[in-house]
């Protein structure tokens, strides 16, 4: 009752009853207006108040975001991609003045303000510059939900002027987004080499799988044992492995597009994954996961790191992690005729997505001199 008094305080309307009696006052409609509204019992007017205040009572910036933030969560947001929201905001927002404006206040003349000290206060891309504006985009449409603002100012705002200001974004080569052939050898070599004095150690040979089938980490460290039908030569990839941000723990779950696929097992496969179950049977490690060792199921970050740290040499262009290897599988694939429906349902991707972020060049020169000679054969030839 104290809380709900103290709320009634800040309602700067007065509450009156008219002739009918109903009880009337107004309430904030956003851009310097407000509504009426009536209730034939006080104590139901007064609710409607209490809710109101007890929501909307501070309009700043930085709490309409918090209040978009709470209804994606409520939309089925993953605890990783709220974090990802609250660590943009810090990055966007923290250091601006735009967190205590009044989300009332805020037009397209001030976005445009705030965007320029953005561009002015930090070197930021125009990709990140559209996520950026995408949130702003999303806080006002939460508002006109909730009836504290009747417009979004955002469609009133040009972006792509602001692209001339932006960071140029680097397009990484393909040497730096893929393994070579002499990098894939030096990588084998590598696993071997290092581990010669541990054979125990498990973690390389799921970085081995992953180069043959290009596998997902996630996938690899929730790979089943029951998911491998060696009579059939069919791996079954169903689960993979999630680390929340938030409450710093790693769980089990779907595959990252909620699909199950299968890829065959090769002899190269089979002969990973039996030395690998002989090893930890002899030590004891077997466990229903296909990569354990004396402290359990091996996690995702110590696959990653394995396969960075291996190439963090002379040998290699730059550092390579798991995701370098999907594409380098999916390249070859590619540049060796596969078709692109295949290679997309290889390596769980829809078509689209496989063409755009894990499709490159991966032939050498010697491959692509013999195609063009062969097409000047035939030009000579007509």
């Amino acid at each position: 009752m104290k809380k709900r008094e103290e709320t009634l305080k800040k309602h700067p309307y007065k509450i009156w009853k008219d002739k009918n009696d109903y009880w009337y006052t107004y309430l904030p409609n956003g851009n310097g207006q407000r509504k009426l509204i009536k209730r034939r019992k006080k104590e139901d007017l007064i609710d409607i108040v209490v809710s109101f205040w007890e929501v909307s009572v501070d309009n700043s910036f930085k709490n309409r975001y918090d209040i978009w933030i709470e209804r994606q969560r409520k939309c089925g947001r993953t605890d990783n991609t709220i974090y990802k929201y609250r660590c943009d905001y810090k990055r966007f927002f923290s250091d601006d003045e735009i967190c205590k404006k009044n989300i009332t206040q805020i037009d397209d003349e001030y976005i445009y303000e705030y965007i320029f000290r953005l561009l002015k206060r930090k070197q930021v891309t125009y990709r990140a510059l559209k996520s950026m504006f995408g949130y702003i985009n999303g806080v006002f449409e939460k508002s006109i939900i909730d009836k504290v603002v009747k417009d979004n100012p955002c469609k009133y705002v040009d972006l792509p002027t602001f692209k001339q200001f932006c960071k140029e974004e680097k397009e990484k080569i393909t040497n730096e987004r893929t393994l070579t052939v002499e990098e894939k050898t030096a990588l084998l070599k590598k696993l071997d080499s290092a581990y010669d004095g541990k054979p125990n150690y498990i973690v390389k040979y799921a970085v081995e799988l992953a180069m043959y089938t290009g596998m997902r980490v996630g996938e690899l460290a929730a790979l089943r044992w029951e998911d491998i039908n060696f009579s059939q030569n069919e791996i079954t990839i169903r689960h993979s492995e999630k680390y929340n941000q938030v409450k710093k723990e790693y769980t089990i779950s779907t595959t990252k597009n909620s699909r199950i696929r299968k890829i065959p097992l090769t002899s190269e496969m089979r002969d990973v994954l039996l030395r690998v179950k002989e090893i930890e049977m002899k030590n004891g490690y077997l466990s229903e996961y296909v990569f354990s060792n004396e402290n359990g199921r091996i996690h995702s970050r110590v696959i990653s790191n394995c396969a960075r740290n291996r190439t963090m040499t002379k040998e290699f262009s730059n550092p390579k992690s798991i995701h370098s290897i999907r594409r380098t599988v999916n390249s070859d694939m590619r540049c060796n005729g596969v078709s692109p429906v295949v290679a997309a349902s290889l390596l769980g991707h829809t078509v689209k997505v496989n063409n755009e972020n894990y499709t490159y060049d991966v032939s050498n020169m010697e491959y692509k001199a013999s195609i063009v000679s062969e097409i000047n054969k035939k030009t000579k030839c007509m």
